[in-house]
């Protein structure tokens, strides 16, 4: 709930109650006064009928929260008493300002609020709690695990459910490792097929020589141009990479 309206509840709605309650405290004065109280008795008009009425209306409340019996006479007498103090306003003002006179019938009426007040009150305060039998309570208690085992279950299915989606995920997810694997072993395959069928070539010294053993096998001359030409290489990369010198000496250049 938000700060201000905490702040509502908890100071704005007491203080208007409590201005309500103050403003009431003139007319309902004024009233008791034209009905014959003495200034003395008066100033008790305002708790008879302002406070009553705030007390019948929170004891409603509260009875119809805790669902006890009463409720409705609570009711009853919180806006009987609300209707009490908005009449005794309204008369005292009309009276206070000349538009009307005090009569017998107002007298009486305001005479019967104070003993009205009592007996409203005394039957709330009367009222017993509400009394529940063996078999009233064993349905309340059926009620309550009923609602809580429903709760359970539905809890424990969207559990379920949750776990589920969890397993097909790591499902999909294992299957999709073991393809990359699979496809990953089959690629290192085809290249060690690839090395077993074309082995490593020979160094260009190796080459070399072995392009000298084939021009002396065919009985042409053995040069450095006929080997560079044979390998398709420059004489500088023939002098780079060339093998060891037999004992013959070097190679010729040329023919």
């Amino acid at each position: 709930m938000p700060w201000y309206i905490k702040a509502v509840l908890c100071v704005a709605i007491p203080a208007a109650c409590l201005a309500a309650l103050y403003l009431s405290i003139p007319g309902e004065i004024a009233l008791a006064r034209s009905a014959g109280w003495s200034e003395k008795y008066a100033l008790a008009m305002p708790v008879c009928i302002s406070v009553y009425a705030l007390g019948a209306g929170a004891i409603s409340g509260y009875r119809r929260s805790m669902k006890l019996p009463g409720e409705r006479t609570a009711l009853i007498g919180g806006a009987m008493a609300l209707l009490l103090a908005m009449g005794a306003q309204a008369i005292s003002h009309l009276i206070e300002l000349g538009y009307m006179e005090t009569s017998a019938l107002l007298v009486v009426a305001v005479s019967f609020m104070p003993p009205l007040v009592i007996a409203h009150l005394i039957h709330m305060a009367e009222t017993p709690s509400q009394a529940k039998s063996a078999d009233e309570e064993k349905e309340d208690l059926r009620a309550v695990l009923y609602a809580f085992t429903a709760e359970t279950a539905a809890s424990l299915v969207d559990r379920s459910r949750t776990l589920v989606k969890q397993s097909d995920t790591l499902t999909t997810v294992a299957v999709e490792l073991v393809n990359a694997a699979e496809l990953e072993n089959g690629r290192w395959d085809e290249v060690l097929h690839e090395v077993e069928r074309d082995p490593r070539p020979a160094s260009l010294g190796e080459r070399i020589e072995q392009a000298r053993k084939a021009l002396a096998a065919k009985g042409s001359k053995v040069t450095v141009d006929a080997v560079c030409k044979t390998l398709g290489i420059s004489a500088a990369t023939y002098y780079r990479h060339k093998p060891a010198e037999q004992s013959a000496g070097m190679l010729p250049l040329t023919v």
